[in-house]
């Protein structure tokens, strides 16, 4: 029994009830049970052997074309390596490996997608190199763990001879790696605390190290004269010993349990560490996860006694802090863990990483077969670890220091490199850099264009807007082709710093908010480095159809050089954390100034369907939920769709095409800028249809906010975050269905366009602005 196997079961059992088929493949263990209760299949896996196995490797391809399984999803880098070799070749089968271990086996493939239980290991994984690595903290299956009946409890405390002292209880593996020494400094404190503060201490689970946990308890009942530390042995059902407690000590996925019974929590970790969950400790371990490295061994017992004392005296604190903690564990919850694990199968059902290549499996053979050797070797020697991975985590090792930004006047102009340039469709950049351009100089860099499309009259510098120059580079064809870019991209550099020393201009700021690494390759530009989250590229490599690995490496390179990152939302944020502190979050904005007056604009004679109308005018490409927008159309709901296309799938285009050709369904390829309110006018309701992907997950919809503005209620589905919407005018649906529902009734429901309008008024690109230069300035 382990928390990562309890975590897997009860998360298929999870993504089962969301409608997806499941199969629990391993050997046949305590848990079974636990799998028979939820009604899971299981099926018995080969006798492993040595792990990773070729017999369940063998076995398990089978399995996959038997039962046209779509993903194979490893616990640990054991089943994670045989999921990895059972997908080679296998059709659209994928595999994907979670690690809850605190560190990732340096062997793992680095095509294989990876879910880790922290940010901070996630960030330290991507910052090597690796493209695809999500988290999913250890959720917590909030209906299962709750307290059993009051005669439950009462046979438990009866059985296992619990007094009337305050009970500290600690649910764990007793392993030798990562648990006993924090287990057993609690055997010492609680000897320590036997004069002021008495308490009992219930240790449930087994391990190697159980026999010295067990000598040391004895020690201590013998020492205090009574039973001040019981061990129960392993609990197949532990939920009694979390509800008997007055105050819990564990780590990983137990100290989540313990949370939910609304528990005090003290987290465990190694050398010494030991800290209470509170308010303000909560960033701490949402980072690092619940888990953490102290000072030394030496110092841990005085370290628990100081954190337990407090709460042994006080009542009132013990119920304040479980309830606080309760309340925080609701954001672990097994549902949303489920919806986030559902959401990683779709993008490595779709993701465009390479397959597994000969040279790659060659490589991790080569890493595997040296960490084999090092094992038998440091055996044979004494001086192994059970837990290889957990032995060395990410959370102890010493992080680089934080770049301090580069010194620079702070009325300077700001250095915006774009991944698009100027004449793109207008999306966050476009508006950011125009809102700046108002109260400051912006330099727009363009993203370097091939010399095959330089016109006779083109020129390296124009002024797009105010307080905007714009800078257009060239370079040989195949601009966007490895070596080729690396050339255009010092000629685009080049281009700019010629431009500064003319003008005797220093940047306040470099910022770049493109999937190339501009801010890396800028470093020795004067000026704070800022590295703006548009939105997660390294997601939409499927979209583009760029190598993640690709636009992974280029992100690490910008990551490492900025002084300061932001992102357009808070999961995109907590998502790019590599470090102690959080990025900002710069939500996107709109001109309200252009939607200012709609009473007086009129609605664009192109429109030629009936009224009242639906419709989406923006882009359209795989980030679009097509299927919803036909059952729109399909409901006799008279749709407009303004905006150019970008599918890169063939699919996608016939869908479109389909779609168009529907009676009550227009589509009007791109029109100016200037034009938008026009169209905008012809709508009764705003849709933003999104597909549930990681991409749309962390994106903040512009066009959301651009049809609050100009007085039209919105129907979205939910995806994106709401939060800072009025409710009243964004209506969020869950399903197709209920997305139509909520446009019917969107379509007969009048709401005052001022009011509409008003709910946005804060979201001004100009506000946005002045908060970013307000950054800029603190250096933070």
């Amino acid at each position: 029994m382990g928390g990562s196997q309890m975590n897997a079961i009860e998360l298929a059992a999870a993504v089962r009830d969301l409608g997806h088929e499941c199969i629990v493949y391993g050997r046949p263990g305590v848990l079974c049970d636990r799998i028979d209760e939820l009604g899971l299949e299981f099926i018995e896996s080969a006798d492993p052997g040595g792990r990773p196995s070729l017999r369940v490797v063998r076995d398990l391809r089978r399995l996959v074309q038997e039962r046209d399984i779509d993903v194979v999803h490893g616990y640990e880098w054991p089943t994670g390596l045989e999921a990895y070799l059972a997908t080679i070749g296998r059709g659209r089968a994928r595999a994907l490996c979670t690690i809850m271990s605190m560190a990732v086996a340096p062997f793992l493939p680095r095509s294989l997608p990876l879910i880790v239980g922290t940010r901070q290991i996630a960030a330290h994984e991507m910052a090597l190199g690796r493209p695809s690595v999500e988290v999913i903290e250890p959720p917590v299956d909030l209906v299962h763990n709750i307290a059993p009946e009051a005669s439950a409890l009462d046979a438990f405390r009866s059985r296992w001879g619990v007094g009337d002292l305050p009970l500290v209880v600690c649910v764990s593996r007793l392993a030798e790696e990562l648990k006993a020494e924090g287990i057993l400094t609690a055997i010492e404190a609680v000897a320590a605390l036997s004069e002021t503060d008495p308490c009992q201490l219930l240790i449930a689970g087994d391990g190697a190290a159980r026999a010295r946990i067990a000598r040391a308890a004895e020690a201590v009942n013998r020492a205090t004269g009574r039973h001040a530390v019981v061990l129960t042995g392993e609990l197949a059902d532990p939920r009694a010993a979390y509800a008997v407690a007055d105050v819990t000590l564990g780590m990983g996925g137990s100290a989540l349990r313990a949370l939910a019974f609304g528990k005090p929590l003290v987290v465990q970790g190694e050398h010494g560490f030991f800290r209470t969950l509170t308010p303000e400790t909560l960033n701490e371990f949402r980072w690092r996860g619940w888990y953490g490295i102290g000072e030394g061994t030496a110092s841990g017992r005085r370290r628990l006694e100081g954190e337990l004392a407090p709460l042994l005296r006080s009542g009132e604190l013990r119920e304040r802090l479980g309830a606080f903690g309760r309340s925080a564990v609701v954001e672990f919850s097994l549902g949303a863990a489920a919806a986030e694990q559902v959401t990683a199968y779709e993008g490595v059902r779709t993701s465009s990483t390479a397959a597994q290549t000969v040279l790659e499996v060659a490589t991790m053979g080569t890493k595997l077969l040296a960490h084999k050797v090092r094992r038998r070797r440091d055996r044979l020697r004494g001086t192994h670890n059970m837990d290889d991975f957990n032995a060395r985590p990410v959370a102890a090792a010493r992080g680089k220091a934080t770049a301090q930004p580069g010194g620079s006047p702070t009325e300077g102009p700001i250095v915006y490199f774009s991944g698009v340039d100027w004449d793109a469709v207008a999306g966050t950049d476009r508006h950011l850099a125009t809102a700046l351009g108002h109260v400051r100089d912006v330099i727009w860099v363009d993203p370097p264009a091939s010399i095959l499309h330089r016109s006779a009259t083109a020129s390296g510098e124009s002024h797009p807007a105010p307080g905007v120059t714009r800078l257009h580079s060239y370079g040989p064809p195949g601009v966007s082709r490895p070596v080729l870019r690396d050339l255009a991209r010092s000629v685009q550099l080049r281009g700019l710093r010629r431009y500064l020393k003319a003008q005797g201009a220093i940047p306040a700021a470099v910022l770049a908010t493109g999937s190339e690494p501009s801010l890396a390759a800028s470093r020795r530009l004067p000026g704070m480095k800022v590295y703006f989250a548009t939105d997660d590229f390294v997601a939409a490599a499927g979209l583009w159809g760029v190598a993640e690995s690709h636009l992974a490496r280029d992100r690490e390179a910008n990551l490492a050089a900025a002084d300061l990152v932001l992102a357009v939302t808070p999961e995109l944020a907590r998502h790019l954390r590599r470090g102690p502190d959080q990025p900002g979050w710069l939500p996107n904005g709109t001109d309200l100034t252009r939607y200012a007056d709609m009473a007086s604009v009129p609605v664009s004679p192109a429109i030629r369907l009936a009224e009242p109308r639906a419709g989406v005018v923006g882009q359209f490409n795989e980030r679009t939920d097509l299927g919803i927008l036909r059952a729109v159309a399909d409901a006799g709901i008279p749709l407009l769709l303004v905006g150019p296309t970008s599918f890169a799938h063939s699919t996608s285009r016939h869908e479109f095409a389909d779609l168009i050709a529907l009676p009550g369904v227009q589509w009007i390829d791109r029109v100016p800028v200037e034009d938008v309110p026009t169209y905008l006018k012809g709508l009764r309701v705003g849709l933003t249809a999104y597909v549930d992907s990681t991409f749309n997950r962390r994106s903040y919809p512009l066009k959301t906010v651009e049809y609050l503005a100009a007085g039209i209620p919105v129907v979205t589905t939910r995806v994106a975050p709401l939060g800072q919407f009025d409710t009243t005018f964004v209506l969020g649906a869950n399903d197709v269905a209920e997305f139509v529902e909520m446009v019917k009734a969107a379509m007969h429901t009048n709401h005052d366009p001022r009011m509409v309008r008003e709910s946005v008024s804060d979201h001004n690109w100009t506000d946005r602005a002045s908060r970013l230069l307000d950054l800029i300035a603190r250096g933070r």
